[in-house]
């Protein structure tokens, strides 16, 4: 491993310091400090046997991380209507929360292509040979059937189709880029060598449980809300939900492929550093006419569907301007510290009576469960639910029942939600 890799590894320790120590602010960056450590990482093994991104392709990790930043765009915009998985603990500041998902969405493909990088540069399956496969005619129409059906059926039947979104930038590009000639996975396959699309499935295994695994300690988080996927979770994501990982990986580096070969002249990492591309006047065209349309869609439409920004305890009714003072001014200074500690003990070397402790515990730990945040701590305190005790004991139905469409659409509170609150609440344990 390269010394940039000493580099990554401290960045990982950093930010699981932060969490551990629930450092105010910073302790929602977890999962940045995680993933971006964990790709520096990456990148440094692969430069033990080949050209690392960060020191020379810089130029491609550039093109990459842009384009992942609008390719997850796009997946964001389509989970409005899937509502598939909902965000917790954003940051308060609408700079903060574009900088950080911009910074989160430009890792996506990177993290889909730097673990079969690293397979490849190690030669794992670089000399691996089938029978060729014969691409027919009939081959191709089902596959673009089959993109042009994954992209209309989960807008048109969202409860029975949301799998089929992921197969949406697969079969088009890969029939597409097999007859324009840019990078193809169908030509592999085609000449017997099916070693990158193993690594590209191999590696988006790998991305999905690095995912999941930062994700699940995070507090800035996303949680599953799939149909029928309510339990059976490893970390947030349902069991059969890890196969979407392998099959997101190749349908990026399908996508990503048919875009290099329009607006890059199909310039791309695995070529060699020799080859020059050639960029027509039509390429730069239709790649600006993309990034227009791209541009104009993401202004008008909600880029992430977050119900709560971090709490504080100015969102604690029962404390008193004074005794927040003195909590901030003590090592329980936000409502994940309070959450967690003995009101006890709080109350001894804080001095704020136990009959304001009491409640404000009981509220901190609502808040911080599940990533609930005020919203729905106070949803849920007006129908008398107080405490995780009280949360994890109540019919779920019945108080999906109680929620109104006008709280639906000024809360940003959906039935998943809910289910979500109650299930985690189950034995009256306090669950991020």
């Amino acid at each position: 491993m390269r010394w940039w890799g000493g580099v990554g590894l401290a960045t990982i320790v950093a930010g699981l310091g932060c969490l551990l120590l629930e450092i105010p602010g910073l302790n929602t960056t977890w999962f940045l400090f995680g993933w971006v450590g964990a790709l520096v990482v990456l990148d440094a093994c692969i430069a033990t046997r080949g050209p690392s991104f960060l020191v020379g392709r810089r130029r491609e990790l550039l093109a990459m991380g842009v384009f992942s930043m609008a390719y997850w765009t796009v997946y964001e915009q389509l989970n409005l209507r899937l509502e598939n998985w909902y965000y917790v603990f954003v940051p308060r500041s609408d700079v903060w929360q574009a900088l950080y998902g911009g910074l989160a969405f430009a890792t996506v493909l990177p993290a889909c292509f730097f673990p079969a990088e690293l397979l490849r540069v190690y030669g794992v399956w670089t000399n691996w040979a089938v029978r060729p496969l014969r691409v027919s005619r009939a081959l191709e129409a089902f596959l673009l059937v089959f993109g042009a059906l994954c992209i209309v059926l989960p807008m048109v039947a969202p409860q029975q189709c949301f799998w089929m979104v992921w197969g949406a930038p697969l079969g088009i590009p890969l029939v597409i880029n097999r007859r324009v000639g840019a990078q193809s996975l169908l030509r592999d396959l085609e000449l017997g060598q099916p070693g990158r699309l193993a690594r590209l499935l191999a590696g988006g295994l790998i991305a999905g449980g690095l995912w999941e695994s930062l994700n699940f300690w995070a507090h800035t988080k996303w949680v599953y809300t799939v149909p029928g996927f309510e339990t059976g979770k490893i970390f947030e994501m349902p069991w059969l939900g890890f196969v979407g990982f392998p099959v997101l990986s190749v349908a990026s580096f399908s996508l990503y492929a048919l875009w290099c070969h329009i607006a890059r002249g199909g310039r791309h990492w695995e070529l060699a550093d020799d080859v020059q591309p050639i960029v027509r006047s039509t390429h730069r065209a239709v790649a600006m006419a993309a990034l227009l349309v791209f541009s104009v869609t993401a202004t008008l439409v909600p880029l992430t569907p977050a119900i709560t920004v971090r709490p504080t305890l100015s969102d604690i009714d029962s404390l008193s301007l004074r005794q927040r003072q003195r909590l901030r001014q003590s090592q329980w200074s936000t409502p994940e510290r309070l959450a967690v500690a003995n009101p006890f003990v709080v109350e001894a070397e804080t001095g704020v009576p136990r009959s304001a402790l009491a409640p404000s515990w009981h509220y901190a730990q609502m808040m911080v469960h599940r990533g609930m945040g005020d919203v729905g701590a106070r949803w849920l305190a007006q129908r008398d639910i107080l405490t995780i005790a009280e949360l994890g004991e109540s019919d779920a139905d019945a108080l999906v029942a109680q929620l109104t469409p006008e709280e639906m659409q000024s809360l940003g509170i959906r039935e998943d939600h809910i289910r979500v609150w109650v299930w985690g609440a189950r034995g009256g344990v306090l669950r991020r």
